[in-house]
């Protein structure tokens, strides 16, 4: 048990009220912030990037405060990893296109690394190493490589026409490298950071996603989505769509054995459902105007979908594909989705002129009634936790439910010694019910 525990407490409600999706809190974070929104696990914060702010931002996903701006000319994307807890900004003014590592405890500076035409990032967790894509539009396209460890540039790998989306096939150990140029998918030996082979596609990029569960990688085909086989390296289907229903975005949902594709075509925008087992077409979703981003979250099994022009939405999507369940209005041009599960919530990336990021309930299911004798100061009372000791203000027993359901320590009102529990997410379950009140963090 650490010396020192801190804690997060959220109130969840107070009646029988059901929990939908919907914005709960909106954060200025000074500009526009069009995608790139990175989480980092060891401090919960999200990172994200405001391009015409000049500046990367950090949010505390247990307050949805602003807690960092680190000033940045034209930040383009973010990675993080949590193995050397830093966090990694590619940005491009001039002729100092670079990457800039992050400290992922103090959100400052540690170095810049230079590098020509830096746009996304990948971070592959098994070695510990930062994949770039250099689109520099001429013969200087690359893949560069670099160690997490020393921050320093191990590789590059030259890439044919202008490199853009970065995969991870952890199964095969394989990068998949979109390219704009040539219409191909660059297949990359992650361990010699080699090329396997050009496969071609028959489109330009706009999309992508792998299915682990299937072992295909997805991206826009000659007829709508090319499938590319894990083990060959070659496409094995041309899925086809209507005709003009160009993808936008892609998601893989592997329990589920889907992959769903966002479709922008004229007004007739779509959210395409794909069997990975037989790459065919099971249904389609209609959804709002221009959807240009997929999430999935896998704490709900929900899909939300991002739709910008005149729609200014989230359509959330059952993870089966039965249905659109309900919208979510996020306002002027969602562009960038990410969910955060640890916190129950979803951040959402504008590519409008507003200088918000949405924060958006990620929770399904229903709470019980208040509990009888258990009164509503009580509960709204502050909940303390100091050094080792939690306060409980409640006038009934009460106890601390761990996250599999199994009753962990007994609470008494006034204080409570926590010092033989390990560093955790437990639920305050209070009265004669198994209703929660309060969800009790510590780290």
């Amino acid at each position: 048990m650490p010396a020192r525990m801190t804690a997060v407490v959220v109130l969840l409600g107070l009646a029988a009220t059901a929990w939908p999706q919907e914005v709960i809190d909106s954060v200025d974070v000074g500009g526009w912030n069009v995608d790139g929104l990175t989480f980092n696990s060891r401090a919960g914060v999200v990172y994200g990037r405001c391009y015409y702010g000049h500046s990367v931002f950090a949010l505390d996903c247990s307050t949805n405060e602003l807690v960092a701006q680190i000033p940045l000319i034209y930040p383009i994307d973010l990675a993080y990893s949590s193995t050397s807890n830093k966090a990694y900004c590619s940005y491009s003014y001039h002729d100092e296109d670079s990457v800039l590592v992050i400290d992922g405890s103090t959100h400052t500076r540690i170095k810049a690394l230079s590098l020509y035409g830096a746009y996304l990032l990948k971070w592959d967790s098994v070695l510990n190493r930062l994949y770039v894509n250099c689109y520099t539009g001429g013969s200087d396209d690359c893949v560069a490589v670099i160690d997490c460890g020393a921050d320093s540039i191990i590789a590059t790998i030259p890439i044919p026409g202008e490199p853009v989306h970065l995969t991870i096939n952890n199964r095969r150990r394989k990068l998949y490298c979109q390219n704009d140029y040539d219409m191909t998918v660059s297949v990359i030996d992650m361990n010699t950071n080699q090329i396997i082979r050009n496969v071609y596609t028959g489109s330009w990029y706009f999309a992508q996603c792998y299915s682990e569960v299937a072992d295909k990688y997805y991206c826009d085909g000659a007829q709508g989505v090319a499938v590319i086989d894990g083990a060959t390296d070659s496409v094995i289907k041309q899925i086809r769509l209507p005709q003009g229903y160009g993808p936008t975005a892609m998601v893989s949902v592997d329990p589920e054995s889907l992959v769903m594709v966002a479709t922008s075509s004229g007004g007739s925008d779509s959210v395409f459902v794909l069997d990975v087992a037989s790459d065919s077409v099971v249904t389609s979703l209609r959804v709002g105007r221009s959807p240009r981003a997929l999430a999935y979250s896998p704490r709900t099994n929900l899909v939300y979908c991002a739709c910008g022009s005149t729609s200014d939405r989230l359509d959330v999507i059952e993870g089966n594909g039965s249905r659109v369940r309900s919208q979510v209005a996020v306002s002027d041009g969602p562009q960038d989705l990410l969910a955060c599960s640890a916190f129950d919530k979803l951040y959402v990336g504008h590519g409008g002129m507003t200088n918000f990021v949405y924060v958006v309930r990620d929770r399904v299911g229903i709470s019980e009634p208040e509990l009888p004798g258990l009164s509503c100061a009580a509960l709204l009372a502050p909940t303390l936790l100091r050094g080792r000791a939690f306060r409980y203000e409640g006038p009934g027993p009460a106890s601390l439910v761990d996250a599999c359901g199994r009753k962990a320590h007994d609470i008494a009102a006034g204080n409570n010694d926590l010092s033989t529990l390990s560093p955790g997410v437990y639920v305050l379950v209070a009265g004669q019910g198994t209703a929660p009140r309060k969800v009790v963090k510590m780290e």
